[in-house]
């Protein structure tokens, strides 16, 4: 995709989202505040993951692979935790909302990809 696609493409979806914003009822001062507050917790919690991956990283090539498993599993409980806690215009699939086995496959990609890295 060519640089001006790209920039048209954005242009569209972020004008679609502003018409949204400003015409749809359901979205008022609250709805925005509590979304503004999951995602600044979500990206304190994607910086944490970004700082424990930059102290990581220099163990060298060996440890790309399970830094990376450890990285995506920190990033799917973070996203897991902002689909629960962030306020929503339409509900979720169940599985999404409750502990079960996606938290569980993030666990695991995060205690293997750390056993991978430092052991």
């Amino acid at each position: 995709m060519n640089p001006t696609a790209a920039s048209l493409l954005f242009l569209i979806i972020a004008l679609s989202a502003a018409v949204q914003l400003f015409t749809d009822p359901r979205i008022n001062k609250r709805f925005i505040q509590k979304s503004l507050v999951a995602l600044l917790v979500y990206f304190v919690h994607a910086a944490i993951g970004g700082s424990v991956l930059y102290i990581l990283i220099p163990l060298g090539p060996k440890a790309a692979l399970g830094v990376t498993l450890a990285f995506v599993g920190w990033i799917g409980l973070g996203v897991l935790g902002l689909i629960r806690f962030s306020p929503r215009l339409k509900t979720p699939p169940k599985v999404l909302l409750q502990v079960g086995i996606a938290d569980a496959v993030f666990l695991l990609l995060i205690v293997f990809g750390l056993i991978s890295t430092l052991g």
